[in-house]
């Protein structure tokens, strides 16, 4: 653990200004508060019915997300993390209840990342906290829709053919298996489209 270098912050920020532009004040406010880590392959950084008390930004690596069933503790993949992205758990690091979720790394990983107490502090100092925290879950929650949707509306292939480029980067670290959860097939069916298309 290491405070945030000039080059992850900058990074950071190019991501962030997608989003809204930024002061120079809220820059060295969020600058403060940031961290930087590295991770190896095989970890969970968020395991079921843990609070999430830090959120993360992951500038290299890739990650899975997984629904982890009450009942039977059945583990699902749901969704994907990779570079550039925010990981956070739905309920979880916002709301500070217990996550109804793991998230684990498929590679090395390295991330900056924030407690949650230092967001609050932020947020409190900040307007902008709230509106760019918003304007990023918002994209997160229309991404995630639109994937619900694709798997309700959208036949094997079609889901397949207009996933393919991610499906293949995917296929390229994470197991079939997991792919294959993540779009709502069987590995069998996944390989055979793999492998036609």
């Amino acid at each position: 653990m290491n405070p945030i270098s000039d080059e992850s912050f900058y990074r950071l920020v190019q991501i962030l200004e997608t989003f809204l532009l930024l002061n120079h004040k809220f820059k060295a406010g969020l600058r403060s508060r940031l961290q930087e880590i590295s991770y190896k392959k095989g970890g969970r950084i968020l395991n079921f019915h843990e609070k999430q008390e830090i959120v993360w930004f992951m500038l290299e690596g890739l990650a899975r997300e997984i629904r982890v069933n009450a009942e039977t503790y059945e583990e699902k993949t749901i969704w994907f993390w990779s570079e550039t992205g925010f990981l956070y758990a739905t309920p979880g690091f916002f709301s500070q209840t217990p996550s109804v979720c793991s998230i684990e790394l498929l590679k090395d990983c390295k991330m900056v990342f924030m407690s949650y107490q230092d967001w609050t502090e932020l947020k409190d100092e900040f307007k902008e906290t709230e509106v760019i925290t918003e304007k990023i879950r918002g994209e997160y929650d229309k991404l995630r829709q639109e994937h619900i949707d694709d798997i309700k509306n959208l036949n094997t292939v079609d889901r397949y053919l207009k996933h393919k480029p991610v499906l293949l980067q995917l296929l390229g670290t994470a197991k079939l298996k997991y792919v294959a959860e993540y779009m709502s097939m069987s590995a069998d069916r996944l390989g055979k489209l793999r492998k036609k298309y």
